[in-house]
């Protein structure tokens, strides 16, 4: 994929980021990246190795389809917790966003009842990992569907419902 200067594109760590420069750094071609979350740090990506590590934002018919995607989402409780750190951490850093999707739709099925009927709640990392994902989608969708990324979330419910 060929990315420029100045462009918007999703990292896969750290979300929405712009490139804002090109450097060689012991004979090999970089793009330098700031992201929105940590804007004082650059990331350095190799040219040659941005696939998996960088993507183009997505448009608008390519957020319907992730949206169209979380419809079918179904709430997946792992109850052994490092199983389901371990797929969340997964699903989270492959930076694909159908993972993104599916764990920002779990964040919606916040709360759980086991096969007995009893309530399971999710514990703080595990929450975290999944408010990260719903973050990122979400100022995704906000330039997907050009709209403040306050109202994405009611952007979201409309096209779910």
């Amino acid at each position: 994929m060929e990315f420029k200067v100045n462009e918007i594109v999703v990292h896969c760590r750290e979300g929405l980021s712009k490139i804002v420069g090109e450097t060689e750094i012991a004979g090999n071609q970089y793009f330098v990246i700031v992201s929105r979350k940590n804007p004082k740090e650059n990331i350095y990506v190799l040219k040659s190795r941005t696939e998996n590590i960088i993507r183009p934002v997505m448009n608008e018919t390519e957020a319907k389809e992730v949206i169209n995607y979380m419809k079918t989402v179904e709430a997946g409780f792992i109850s052994n917790t490092k199983q389901r750190r371990d797929l969340y951490k997964k699903k989270l850093l492959s930076g694909n966003v159908y993972d993104l999707a599916y764990l920002s739709r779990q964040l919606y099925f916040f709360n759980y009842y086991n096969s007995h009927g009893q309530l399971v709640k999710l514990g703080p990392t595990d929450l975290q990992m999944l408010k990260d994902a719903e973050s990122i989608l979400f100022d995704e969708f906000a330039i997907s569907f050009k709209c403040d990324r306050e109202k994405v979330e009611e952007v979201v419910t409309q096209l779910i419902v």
